[in-house]
């Protein structure tokens, strides 16, 4: 088991009304995946399927069909449009 840290930005963060969540789980596993699983246990949580949301694994962008390694230690997810 893999613990990480899953991070939210901008308005995605304000639907889920979280800023952080640790997930615990058996890793490789796609993007697309956890957005799946977070989706299941976050109240609100089908933000992350919707059209656009972008994602980093360790401070590189990913894609849904990227695999996130089990030795990733943090992933973030964020609207298509982030302003900076």
């Amino acid at each position: 088991m893999t613990k990480l840290t899953v991070v939210f930005f901008a308005s995605l963060k304000e639907s889920l009304a979280i800023g952080q969540y640790q997930v615990v789980g058996d890793f490789p596993m796609s993007v697309k995946a956890l957005k799946q699983m977070l989706a299941s246990e976050l109240e609100n949580g089908d933000a992350l399927l919707a059209t656009g949301i972008q994602s980093s694994v360790d401070y590189e962008f990913a894609r849904d069909t990227d695999m996130i390694s089990n030795t990733a230690k943090e992933v973030a997810f964020f609207p298509p449009v982030t302003g900076g």
